[in-house]
C-alpha cells in the first residue's frame, strides 16, 4: 500500500518523504514532492529531524502477516508494537499532531458466527501479527492527547495490482494460481475474510488525512460490508473469471481465522465507499498476468514471508 499511497498523495499536491529500511523490495516513485529517507522505526533517532514541521504521519511499517511474523517473533514485536511506540512518541517530540497507523481486521481472530464485528467486538486475535497491533493500538490510545491525535485504520484483507506486488494475499496468489497453473485451492472454505482493493485503502487513507473528525482518538474498521465473502466464494469468483480452472476445496483449514466486518462507521464518518469490487480486481490482475507483468508469482520478492526469512539471515535482530 505505501507505493499507491505515495503516488496518490503526490499527485494531489503533497509533499511526502518516506522512511524505509530496505527489508521490503519497493518502487520508489520518481515524482515532484517525493523524497526518501533510510531509516528503521526501531531506532528514530538518524531519520526524526525530518518529522519537523510535517502535517501527519503515515505509519505503516511492520512485518505484515501471520507468516512472515512468524520467521523471527521479536524482529516483529519490535517493529509492529516498539517500533509503534517509537514513532508515536517521535511524533510528539516534534510537533505532528495527526498520526494514521495501519492495523487490521486480522485483529478479530476467531468470530463465533457470522455476525459483522464492529469496532466494539471482542478482540481475538489468532497470530503474533494480530497480538502486535492490539498492542499497538493500546500504546496509541492511552497516548491520545490534545496535541496528538491517533486513527487507527483495520485493514481489510488487501488485493489488487500495485508497484510492489504482493502475491501471498488470498485474491492475488489465487487468481495467479488459476491463470498461471489452473488451478485454485481452499483450505476449508467456510470463512469469512473482508477484502479492499489497495487502491481503495490508499483513497481511505488520504481521506482520514484530510478529515475533521473533532479532538480524540478513532478506530475504523477499513473496507466495506458487501465485500466481506466466504473463501470458498472468492475461488468461485476466480473460476468465473478465469474459464477452465478446478477449484479443489480441502476439508483442513489451515488457517482457521473467521470474521466477517462492519464498515458502517467509516462509510458515515468519513462518506467512505470503495471504488473497487473483488471481481473486477480479479479481472484486472488475470489481464496483468496473462501481459506477462509476473512471470513467475512464486518469486521472493512477491512474499512478505519469504522476504522475512531473506531479512533475518541477513541482519540481527535489534535489542
Amino acid at each position: 500500500m505505501g507505493s499507491v499511497l505515495t503516488a496518490l498523495l503526490a499527485c494531489a499536491g503533497s509533499q511526502v518523504v518516506v522512511v524505509d529500511n530496505g527489508m521490503v523490495p519497493g518502487a520508489q516513485l520518481d515524482a515532484p514532492g517525493v523524497s526518501y529517507l533510510t531509516g528503521d522505526v526501531r531506532d528514530v533517532g538518524p531519520w526524526e529531524d525530518a518529522l519537523d514541521r510535517v502535517d501527519a504521519v503515515v505509519h505503516l511499517a511492520a512485518v505484515v502477516g501471520d507468516p512472515a511474523c512468524g520467521v523471527d517473533p521479536q524482529l516483529a514485536l519490535q517493529t509492529n508494537y516498539l517500533g509503534t511506540i517509537n514513532v508515536a512518541e517521535a511524533c510528539r517530540r516534534h510537533g505532528v499532531r495527526r498520526m494514521v497507523f495501519a492495523s487490521t481486521c486480522s485483529n478479530y481472530g476467531l468470530a463465533d458466527d457470522d455476525r459483522e464485528l464492529d469496532i466494539w467486538s471482542p478482540l481475538n486475535p489468532q497470530s503474533g501479527y494480530a497480538e502486535s497491533k492490539i498492542l499497538a493500538e493500546h500504546y496509541l490510545l492511552s497516548s491520545q492527547a490534545s496535541d496528538f491525535t491517533p486513527y487507527i485504520l483495520r485493514f481489510a484483507t488487501l488485493h489488487g495490482l500495485s508497484p510492489r506486488m504482493r502475491f501471498d494475499l488470498a485474491v492475488n496468489v489465487m487468481t495467479a494460481q488459476a491463470v498461471q497453473e489452473g488451478r485454485v485451492v481452499v483450505h476449508g472454505g467456510r470463512q469469512w475474510r473482508p477484502f479492499l482493493h489497495v487502491r481503495d485503502a490508499a483513497r481511505a487513507v488520504q481521506r482520514t488525512l484530510a478529515a475533521d473528525l473533532g479532538p480524540g482518538a478513532r478506530i475504523y474498521n477499513c473496507g466495506s460490508s458487501p465485500e466481506n465473502y466466504r473463501l470458498d466464494t472468492v475461488a468461485a469468483i476466480i473460476a468465473r473469471e478465469v474459464p477452465g480452472t478446478a477449484v479443489s476445496v480441502r476439508p483442513d483449514a489451515a488457517d482457521h481465522r473467521n470474521y466477517r466486518v462492519n464498515f458502517d462507521r467509516l462509510a458515515r464518518d468519513l462518506s467512505f465507499a470503495p471504488e473497487h469490487r473483488l471481481a473486477g480486481s480479479v479481472r484486472e490482475l488475470v489481464a496483468a498476468l496473462r501481459r506477462g507483468d509476473f512471470p513467475d508469482f512464486r518469486d521472493t520478492r512477491h512474499s512478505n514471508v519469504l522476504i522475512a526469512r531473506e531479512f533475518a539471515a541477513r541482519h540481527r535482530t535489534l535489542v
